[in-house]
């Protein structure tokens, strides 16, 4: 008997290669009728970590109070959500992907279909007012938040997967070469499967992401049959969370980056992981029925916007303010001078 058969044999006995995606492993809990998400959890918790950081580490000690920064989040949420939901069923809507029946479908984001460059316009309109009515330095807030806006990012996309979503075309090997042209009939062998686990391995993709890339059946555009995927937002999570840790190191270390520059780095960095990551995936976005991919689309526009904004400001001299002023010296501030606290409402006794 052939060795390889032998060993693919014993591969598939100790290696579930078919793995089921259970549905209701979405649910984190239930309370009366009301399903709790862990999408949801996921999107929120890493919302929650990157405000109790950028308050900590900056906010507190730069003239925030915890009052603003609790009002700054929860009214920044309710605007990326709603950003972030409309976004997409905008363009999903206008491309006929999905036929949104009531408003209740309109509204309900729980099972997925958020957009992030929704939400990222959405506060990009809410937090000027935000600065303006709380007298907080513009470019300061931006120079702490849009790393941690990238942060949470980076965490929810471990919703996507939860959600077995957002990933990209069927993992390429050598044998899927024997089948021909691959249909949603085509039915993959052991060897074909363990080749393409195997495929994943090499990219140093966790046993745990691989199993639930084994994909049966999704309703995607580029889903072919079933068998493993790449996983998008894997490589995106990964790709962006490299890119805080440069960034922040390099701000603290280097007096040439100037506060704002958060801004370029977020634009450019995000613009760049996104446009590669979205020409792998399998259930994008469209402009209309343009087959023009909304995310690549806006990723160009990102990044010429990063890059001008750099050269800009250094040419109109906008605030030329190293970010270790701003963010590290002993006396920085983020509230302009003409700011002053409102007192805390002290509860009277009864008498």
């Amino acid at each position: 008997m052939n060795l390889t058969i032998v060993l693919n044999s014993i591969y598939s006995y100790l290696v579930n290669l078919r793995p089921e995606y259970d549905r209701s492993s979405r649910i984190a809990f239930t309370i009366g009728n009301i399903s709790v998400m862990w999408y949801a959890i996921i999107i929120m918790s890493g919302a929650i970590i990157g405000t109790l950081y950028g308050y900590y580490r900056f906010g507190k000690r730069l003239g925030l109070d915890s009052d603003t920064v609790l009002t700054g989040l929860a009214l920044g949420l309710i605007f990326g959500i709603i950003g972030a939901r409309l976004y997409y069923v905008i363009f999903t809507a206008s491309a006929n992907e999905i036929e949104y029946k009531s408003f209740l479908d309109v509204i309900n984001p729980r099972d997925g279909g958020l957009a992030i460059h929704g939400a990222l316009i959405a506060v990009a309109i809410y937090l000027p007012i935000f600065c303006k009515l709380n007298k907080i330095k513009l470019l300061t807030l931006l120079e702490i938040a849009l790393p941690l806006i990238l942060f949470a990012q980076v965490v929810g996309r471990w919703g996507n997967f939860v959600n077995q979503e957002a990933f990209g075309g069927l993992v390429k090997v050598p044998n899927l070469a024997n089948y021909g042209e691959i249909t949603r009939y085509t039915v993959l062998d052991d060897a074909t499967l363990i080749a393409q686990r195997e495929a994943l391995s090499h990219m140093l993709i966790p046993n745990f992401v691989i199993n639930r890339m084994y994909i049966s059946y999704s309703n995607a555009s580029g889903f072919l049959c079933a068998g493993y995927y790449y996983p998008t937002f894997y490589f995106e999570s990964v790709l962006n969370l490299i890119g805080i840790i440069i960034y922040m190191i390099a701000r603290k270390h280097i007096k040439k980056i100037l506060v704002g520059d958060g801004i370029s780095f977020y634009l450019i960095w995000y613009g760049i992981v996104r446009f590669i990551v979205e020409t792998m995936r399998t259930d994008p976005l469209y402009l209309g029925t343009t087959g023009i991919k909304m995310a690549e689309l806006t990723s160009i526009i990102y990044i010429v916007l990063g890059i001008t904004w750099l050269i800009v400001r250094r040419i109109k001299k906008i605030q030329m303010i190293s970010c270790w002023d701003a963010l590290y010296k002993e006396g920085a501030n983020m509230r302009y001078d003409d700011y002053v606290m409102k007192p805390k409402k002290e509860k009277q006794n009864e008498q």
